[in-house]
């Protein structure tokens, strides 16, 4: 069953899948793989029926818990179907199954919890955070200052390189974003200009990279050149986990609760108060269907509502 799995990640990884839904897919298809054996001892997924399948869902929607001791949202459970939905279809594809059991299991119904957004003094403030005296405060300046300005995905962002910015004439070029299509944004004077500082002043004192040492003494090799945009206190590609940390440690500073994720809400939403059409804010972000970008109306509306309670309390 490992083997299967194994083959399946390679798989992803060469269709250029991130490394975070690589991690994802593995840790929900081994929870599985666990509950199969210890519930029906299987041990092959030949063996593995739609009811097996069905009780597993379930299982995870009553009594499975988070590491805080909480039920699984609808969410997360949609995000794990999706895993087990596209394990079985490439078992199917390949040969490995005659049939897909997990074809008409049942999705649960889709959260409506609205994004988390911060206002735009808050943002503001969280952006002005880093020390940008040092080149990793200049990095992060640029890097807050482009996610806000753009919208960008996490993955997007990390996987940057130098030739994807043109501060001339004020654009970004995002590849391979979701559903592997590229796109073209906007950005803003503020991004372009901690863009600038960062490419002219900053990177070139990263690319150095930090002087280490191993146990034995031994200087290491300096990092190999690299086209890569944000880059580590080592001369290396910033990875997508230090870019979550690096976000964590400001909204930790600034007594914000933010995620990297929380500046393409702010960035949706902002827009959109400020007249920015659906069809527009719907292409910065690379929805593919205009549903998905309708969720910031509801934000609005929320925020209407809140207005007009305490105008009511006022009164």
């Amino acid at each position: 069953m490992t083997r299967a799995l194994d083959d399946h990640l390679k798989e992803l990884e060469a269709r250029g899948y991130s490394g975070s839904r690589l991690i994802h897919v593995r840790r929900t298809i081994e929870m599985l793989m666990l509950y199969l054996r210890e519930s029906h001892s299987i041990k092959d997924w030949r063996a593995v029926s739609e009811s097996h399948l069905q009780e597993f869902v379930l299982f995870a929607a009553t009594r499975h818990r988070t590491p805080n001791g909480k039920p699984v949202s609808a969410s997360t459970l949609r995000q794990w179907l999706s895993c087990v939905h596209g394990f079985f279809g490439w078992m199917r594809d390949t040969g490995r199954l005659v049939a897909d059991p997990s074809e008409k299991l049942r999705w649960p119904r889709k959260s409506e919890t609205l994004p988390h957004v911060l206002s735009e003094s808050d943002i503001a403030r969280l952006i002005e955070t880093p020390d940008t005296t040092t080149a990793i405060g200049i990095r992060d300046r640029a890097l807050m200052e482009t996610l806000y300005a753009t919208g960008i995905r996490h993955a997007e962002a990390q996987k940057l390189n130098l030739y994807d910015v043109d501060t001339a004439r004020m654009l970004l070029i995002v590849r391979q974003g979701k559903g592997k299509r590229d796109r073209v944004v906007p950005l803003t004077e503020a991004a372009c200009y901690w863009l600038t500082r960062y490419i002219t002043v900053g990177r070139p004192e990263l690319i150095a990279g930090k002087p280490t040492r191993s146990k034995r003494k031994r200087a290491k090799r300096p990092p190999a050149p690299t086209t890569a945009l944000w880059l580590s206190v080592e001369g290396r590609r910033l990875s997508y986990q230090m870019v979550w940390q690096r976000i964590a440690e400001y909204a930790k500073q600034a007594k914000l609760k933010a995620t990297v994720h929380t500046f393409r809400h702010c960035c949706a939403t902002h827009l959109l108060r400020r007249g920015a059409s659906l069809r527009h804010i719907q292409q910065l972000l690379g929805h593919q269907s205009l549903q998905t970008t309708e969720i910031y109306t509801h934000v609005e509306i929320e925020d209407l509502k809140r207005a007009v309670e305490r105008a009511t309390e006022s009164d």
